[in-house]
């Protein structure tokens, strides 16, 4: 075992040791400003950031507690390089020295712009400025609600040229603040209010503007927060924006149904102009009655044409014409059928008299005479008749019956001319 020293030694705690380094630390390094690049970024559910600030060389723990965080217009991402103010210190528990943001800013361009950036590629991913989702802007409205400054002239400018071009919209105002702190939450309440009210059939709304004058980019920044942007995609109403700025496009104008460059634009793309529609309508009935007045000429023309034709100065006389015409005709039909009769009987006479010189009774005239069966078969050979058979003969002036008794046939008279016996049974 080594000996207790004999110079009697008073040994610091490790609390004690490293509550005298945080001390040398903060009082050497109470306000300094370091630049690095953001590493293991993570954000706590209490708000409070953690990262480690780094270049090629060394690096250091970094905290940016809730308080400074909430006034930060960007979010640190790994990589980015950034440059904190700040104070050195050491964390008791793990003995370790860290650097506790007081003030942050990107390296290389402005807070501002980053947080713009960073909120357009934000909405630009959640569809906010698809153009397949803005809508239609009624025209005319019944009922407008505004969004501005009560005390700003962009109220007072859309108020009197809604009351020149078309007086007939009925305007809500909902004053609000449209610059400064706070005014982000007022615009944007403002629009929900407006929104509550047409879901809940209080006050239904054509189209909801939200208007101010011009003024520097930094005046326009309410105009360029996620609140606002919700506020109108959320909308049930379509949304003007129309800050007075034709230069600065603002996160409202991208997420807008419609964008206009003046409050003043806005009321124009709106509404019709009263004059012009007058004025229309003037030019309109001029036209139209010039037109009746051509069409009643033309129709006058072609009634004086159709009242001097002859029809109408002398009425009966188409249908006496007509009358004298029926009876030519059926004079001629009457003698074209009496010709036609005597063409017809004529050749019937004829038709008669050459079917009389066919008749068999002409024949029958000359002497000669036609035999039937009883059943009227004509008898054409003698053959066929049997001994009993009745018969019928027709001559010129009557008819005879008679009984067979014998019949012979062609053949049997010419077997009898040659010497051969007449076979047995005819005749």
């Amino acid at each position: 075992m080594s000996a207790v020293p004999k110079t009697a030694v008073q040994p610091l705690s490790v609390s004690q040791l490293t509550a005298q380094v945080r001390g040398t630390l903060e009082a050497k390094f109470l306000s300094v400003w370091v630049a690095g690049e953001v590493s293991n970024f993570t954000r706590a559910a209490s708000g409070h950031w953690y990262f480690t600030l780094k270049d090629a060389n060394a690096q250091i723990k970094t905290v940016a507690f809730r308080g400074i965080n909430l006034r930060l217009r960007f979010d640190p991402r790994d990589g980015m390089e950034i440059i904190a103010r700040g104070r050195l210190t050491v964390y008791d528990p793990r003995g370790e020295y860290q650097f506790i943001v007081e003030e942050l800013q990107p390296k290389g361009v402005g807070a501002a712009e980053l947080a713009l950036r960073q909120l357009k590629e934000k909405l630009l991913a959640k569809g906010y400025f698809s153009p397949a989702r803005k809508r239609a802007l009624p025209r005319p409205p019944r009922r407008v609600g505004l969004v501005a400054s009560a005390t700003g002239a962009a109220i007072r400018d859309m108020i009197e040229v809604f009351a020149q071009r078309w007086p007939f919209t009925e305007l809500i105002v909902r004053p609000s603040r449209v610059q400064g702190e706070g005014a982000a939450h007022d615009i944007s309440l403002a629009v929900r209010q407006l929104n509550w009210l047409h879901r809940n059939n209080k006050l239904s709304f054509d189209a909801i503007i939200l208007g101010r004058g011009g003024g520097s980019a930094e005046d326009l920044w309410a105009f360029n927060e996620e609140a606002v942007a919700d506020a109108i995609f959320n909308s049930n109403v379509p949304v003007i924006s129309a800050v007075g700025h034709e230069i600065d496009v603002t996160v409202a104008d991208l997420v807008a149904d419609h964008r206009a460059e003046t409050p003043t634009a806005a009321v124009v793309a709106l509404t019709p102009d009263r004059q012009e529609l007058l004025a229309a309508l003037r030019d309109l009935r001029t036209r139209m009655g010039d037109a009746v007045e051509r069409r009643i000429r033309f129709a006058k023309q072609h009634l004086d044409q159709i009242a001097s034709r002859p029809a109408f100065r002398l009425p009966l006389q188409r249908v006496e014409n007509l009358g004298q015409r029926l009876d030519d005709t059926n004079e001629r039909l009457a003698r074209a059928a009496r010709q036609r009769l005597v063409q017809v009987r004529e050749k019937l006479a004829a038709l008669s008299a050459q079917l009389e010189t066919l008749s068999p009774l002409q024949v029958l005239a000359r002497g000669y005479s036609l035999t039937h069966t009883n059943d009227g078969q004509l008898v054409r050979d003698a053959g066929a008749l049997r001994p009993g058979d009745l018969l019928v003969t027709r001559v010129a002036s009557g008819v005879i019956r008679s009984l067979v008794t014998d019949a012979q046939g062609t053949e049997h008279e010419h077997s009898t001319a040659h010497g051969e016996p007449a076979p047995r049974g005819a005749g």
